[in-house]
């Protein structure tokens, strides 16, 4: 193979219009190059939409009851709360205290949700659920314009079962939103680029709202455009839409970072920039190590990142300039993530929709195994076959933890619900070398390989989300009984930790670090959280009537020599109250 950087020269000298279809050869045999042409074919984009519909049980299936989890899930959540209470939608608030570190869009549509549907968890995650789904079709659309309609097609099938994608988009975070805005933006790129200059306009909102979704990360995608953008020079640099749309993008991050600066002052744009320093000088997460993407990507997307690689080096031998942005686009993504200190698995999730169309671009090519095939082509089966006896021998291994399981091999227990899909995906894989070696004999070999793989990719995620652990972080919390925990005796009285309506306030104990994630998923439960109560803030009694002291805390205190009175205990966290004439008229018991 070239060297990459001659394939990114010849790439980038190719003048080939992304509107084309691809060339004729094996990357044009889709029986669906010529589907916008067929009148008995749905549309493609009626098509996309089905998929999406077809995705929605893997995000909206539960096992159990779902709870948030205490870093990030809780905190955007209770952010949106005291919104809604408050209405603070320039600076939104963390129990009484602005927050700055990331741009408000999250919180104001995790809150525009509870609004309608109630402050409640799966109210909480539907913005991160419509993304996840919304970006089906855009994969899809994107891809229509760069590979055969077939292979676009399985790329929107392959993105719903990768597991990193579902079990991120079923969260409270800005990742998958993210990623959404970017492919919205890169759809009205592609379609500016090719003539229909008004679709720069929605590069620009997208632009923005990217901004005001995750600040300085919109700019990683952006730079993963240059190869693209380069290639296509001659279509946008001398495009007024183009820079008029970036300027009203920077104008929609404007329109809020202006007015908050004028209420907050200068500390919203130091706070801001300081985040995203701090972030790129040193590693947030001191486990996640330089190798951290090379084993993590593929073991959380396997077998569509396996796939991938496959997609991705035909594209590059075959056809590297006119689909120049889907494979350079998640390479210099991968390259500027790897480069960048803090490594999180969420930051990867804006490489699966390309990941996905890769491995569609790999099952297209599986699709064609049938019939001769000789000289450049004779690739494919060969290709075939070293895949089909590596996902052979991974389900050797399924197959055999499957029957260990079954056997009640100690160790084993949490696998317990998983081992008949264990044995069932096991003996799948397996079939995949002898469809493989019979390619020439079976007219269906393509279609019988590919639908195993994806067949497997369902059940694994169906069993997967069905789990009653998925989803549910804090069932504890989410399951306390306040009218036991606070009688209504007790619950009745007024005091100065109490709100207009009469609701107690209770303040959460926070030790640092160590217990900071159950503080955030505590606070969300708790109907009425009023203020962080630090360890110093603990030792000088600066709390009100009723507190959530920590496990940390409760190491280092007795809590009643501190003049308090527990009520409850909740995974080591104790609700207390203070000692006091009128609260003793009460009653609670220790849980």
């Amino acid at each position: 193979m070239r060297p990459l950087s001659h394939l990114f020269a010849s790439a980038l000298r190719s003048h080939n219009s992304p509107g084309f279809s691809p060339p004729r050869g094996s990357l044009g045999s889709s029986s669906f190059v010529r589907f916008r042409r067929n009148p008995h074919l749905l549309p493609f984009w009626g098509l996309s939409l089905l998929m999406m519909g077809l995705a929605v049980p893997l995000f909206v299936l539960s096992g159990a009851d779902p709870s948030l989890a205490g870093c990030d899930e809780s905190f955007y959540a209770q952010m949106a709360r005291e919104l809604l209470r408050g209405g603070h939608w320039l600076g939104p608030t963390f129990l009484g205290e602005p927050f700055f570190e990331k741009p408000p869009l999250l919180t104001w549509s995790v809150a525009l949700s509870f609004a309608l549907y109630g402050v409640n968890e799966w109210a909480a995650r539907l913005p991160g659920i419509l993304a996840a789904l919304l970006s089906i079709p855009l994969v899809g659309w994107i891809g229509w314009f760069f590979l055969p309609m077939r292979a676009a097609f399985l790329g929107m099938a392959v993105l719903p079962l990768c597991y990193l994608w579902v079990q991120q988009g079923r969260l409270v975070g800005q990742d998958v939103p993210l990623t959404f805005l970017e492919l919205l933006g890169i759809l009205g790129l592609v379609n500016g680029i090719r003539g229909h200059r008004v679709w720069f306009w929605l590069t620009g909102v997208a632009f923005g709202l990217g901004l005001l979704m995750k600040s300085a990360m919109i700019l990683l995608p952006g730079a993963a455009l240059i190869p693209y953008l380069v290639q296509q020079r001659r279509r946008w640099m001398g495009s007024a839409p183009f820079w008029l749309a970036l300027g009203l993008g920077l104008g929609i991050f404007g329109l809020w970072l202006g007015p908050a600066m004028q209420v907050y002052g200068p500390q919203v744009l130091t706070t801001l920039v300081g985040k995203v320093w701090d972030l790129g000088q040193e590693p947030f997460h001191a486990d996640a190590t330089g190798w951290y993407y090379f084993w993590h990507i593929p073991v959380h997307g396997f077998p569509w990142t396996v796939l991938a690689l496959v997609g991705g080096f035909l594209l590059v031998r075959q056809q590297p300039g006119s689909t120049l942005l889907i494979w350079s686009f998640p390479l210099l993504l991968l390259l500027l993530l790897q480069l960048y200190p803090t490594k999180t698995p969420y930051y990867t999730v804006q490489l699966y929709p390309w990941l996905a169309l890769l491995a569609g671009v790999a099952l297209d090519q599986a699709l064609a195994m049938r019939g001769r095939v000789s000289g450049a082509e004779h690739l494919k089966p060969r290709l075939a076959q070293v895949l089909s006896w590596g996902l052979a021998a991974v389900g050797l291994l399924l197959l055999g933890l499957g029957v260990a399981v079954r056997l009640g091999v100690d160790g084993l227990e949490l696998l317990q619900p998983h081992a008949w899909p264990l044995v069932v995906m096991g003996v799948l894989y397996l079939l995949l070398p002898g469809i493989c070696s019979w390619w020439r004999v079976l007219r269906c070999a393509g279609e019988l390989w590919v639908g195993i793989l994806l067949l497997v990719g369902i059940l694994a995620m169906i069993t997967i989300v069905l789990r009653p652990d998925f989803g549910n972080f804090s069932p504890a919390f989410a399951q306390m009984d306040w009218n036991q925990m606070l009688p209504p005796s007790v619950r009745a009285i007024r005091t100065e930790s109490s709100t207009e309506a009469g609701e107690t306030v209770v303040d959460i104990g926070r030790s640092g670090l160590p217990d900071v994630c159950q503080a955030q998923a505590i606070a969300f439960y708790t109907p009425h959280p009023g203020r962080w109560v630090d360890d110093q803030a603990l030792q000088r009694g600066e709390y009100g009537d009723y507190l959530w002291v920590s496990p940390v805390q409760a190491e280092q205190v007795e809590i009643r020599d501190l003049g308090l009175q527990p009520l409850a205990a909740v995974e080591g966290w104790q609700l207390v109250r203070r000692l006091d004439p009128l609260l003793e008229q009460g009653s609670g018991e220790p849980l």
